[in-house]
């Protein structure tokens, strides 16, 4: 009987350890907006937590179909400083999604699971992220900028956008620190001073700006 004890606390842990060595990614985020007729944007997340196996890399899938694998955490199309210019590490194709033969980019949702060794074990996904599709450089996507007061802020952030659906504010490192649903004022007084980047989800499309909590 005592014997029978171990066996069962024995197969526990080692259920347990398992069930932890396939952990998913963590904190997945997205940034897009449309500058100077260039489609910027950014997919990033973390590794997962350990205790984890062999971490092979990463699956990105649009609409829970599989876009590519790679071994870095983030999908970018951005602008450089360092190097004057744009830089890619997915010569910019993330956004056109053609769903059914549809000519026209369509909207998709994003996740991205984790790939472990042995057998290219996946995990499962814990988050996912909108993309509002390509901007097809209209006038109104070229026109429309973030419209916010006072910035810097000491809390109290008006908004003048029109149409606004949803506002996501994320820290300098890309985390989401705040969502907020269809409003005109946000209450920022909670937060710690610094560069935050406040991310506009409206009917035109998405707008990104840099604030200041003072």
């Amino acid at each position: 009987m005592k014997w029978n004890w171990y066996l069962i606390v024995f197969l526990a842990s080692i259920v347990g350890h398992s069930y932890g060595q396939f952990n998913p990614v963590q904190n997945l985020t997205f940034l897009q907006a449309y500058e100077n007729m260039h489609n910027i944007y950014q997919l990033t997340w973390e590794e997962p937590a350990q205790p984890h196996n062999e971490l092979l890399g990463y699956n990105i899938y649009r609409n829970d179909e599989l876009y590519r694998f790679q071994t870095e955490t983030t999908l970018y199309y951005v602008y450089s400083q360092i190097f004057g210019g744009y830089v890619t590490n997915d010569s910019g194709a993330f956004l056109l999604y053609f769903n059914g033969g549809q000519s026209n980019p369509q909207e998709f949702d994003m996740h991205v699971t984790a790939v472990y060794n042995p057998g290219s074990l996946e995990s499962d996904y814990l988050q996912t992220e909108h993309c509002f599709g390509a901007a097809l450089g209209t006038t109104a996507l070229q026109s429309e900028k973030v419209m916010f007061y006072p910035n810097p802020t000491h809390g109290l952030l008006h908004i003048g956008n029109q149409g606004v659906q949803k506002s996501v504010l994320y820290d300098v490192s890309g985390k989401t620190v705040g969502s907020f649903d269809a409003v005109t004022e946000l209450d920022l007084s909670g937060y710690a001073k610094g560069l935050y980047i406040l991310k506009l989800f409206t009917e035109k499309g998405i707008l990104v700006d840099k604030i200041l909590v003072d």
